[in-house]
């Protein structure tokens, strides 16, 4: 193996610890979510969120809050115990300064809710992945709502051409949309079928890093292939054009790195 090769790998393995951490500040490490439900609600963690038992309910029974704290990182406040499907804090003023010096980015506090129920009025979250518990976000009329991570991306600057800019947002992707869009994924005791439930073509049992890239979701199956520029992480006498299972009901099986900063 060259020297090349395992640096990079080296820094990668570095960076996927650093961000798993990340993404469970705030509390205990995180296994993965209890309830994957229907998809995945990124909030905006700069303007306070009104929190509802039910749909129906006119006054919220608490509110979630956001506050700069001395360090620079964001606290969540809330009568709640929030254990969503991410929630990080992001990096204090001298963590951010760090790693702008390390040539990666500073990182922003992140809250992502796994959503069971949604219409065009609400949505339905787990607001704590061990208990289940329950809450609702009401849509708000000033608020704009995308389907896609990347229409945040084109709509973030306030005054660039053709950018329809709003501070007040949120991204609901369903979980196709996002596990087609995340950098890769890895499963332990990976089987790769030719179809779903079809015949086994590939088997992999070992601990040997594997990332691959979703290209097609349908129900409990994904169909993957190898991750774009990491093709070097695959042996070349394997077949790895395949449909996995992702999932078991609401028990989520694979493991998902969503960015990484290389």
């Amino acid at each position: 193996m060259n020297k090349g090769y395992m640096f990079q790998f080296k820094n990668l393995f570095i960076l996927m610890s650093f961000l798993s951490f990340l993404y469970s500040c705030g509390g205990p490490k995180q296994g993965r979510p209890q309830v994957i439900g229907l998809g995945l609600l990124t909030v905006n963690t700069q303007y306070p969120i009104p929190l509802y038992k039910n749909e129906a309910d006119e006054l919220p029974f608490d509110t979630l809050k956001f506050e700069t704290s001395k360090s620079g990182k964001t606290l969540f406040i809330s009568g709640v115990e929030l254990r969503p499907y991410i929630m990080s804090e992001g990096d204090s003023d001298e963590e951010g300064e760090e790693h702008l010096k390390m040539g990666l980015v500073r990182f922003g506090p992140e809250l992502k809710f796994a959503v069971v129920d949604t219409d065009e009025n609400f949505f339905r979250v787990i607001s704590n992945q061990e208990s289940r518990e329950e809450f609702v976000i009401k849509k708000e009329p000033g608020a704009v709502y995308y389907s896609e991570e990347s229409m945040l991306s084109e709509n973030s600057c306030s005054n660039c051409p053709g950018s329809k800019y709003n501070p007040r947002w949120y991204v609901f992707e369903t979980w196709e949309r996002y596990l087609k869009r995340v950098e890769f994924i890895t499963r332990d005791s990976l089987v790769i079928y030719d179809v779903p439930d079809g015949k086994a073509v590939f088997e992999h049992k070992d601990q040997t890093f594997l990332p691959f890239g979703v290209t097609e979701v349908k129900g409990d199956w994904i169909k993957v292939k190898k991750g774009f520029g990491r093709e070097s992480n695959f042996p070349a006498d394997g077949n790895y054009d395949g449909w996995i299972k992702w999932r078991e009901g609401t028990t989520l099986l694979i493991d998902i790195t969503e960015k990484t900063y290389e």
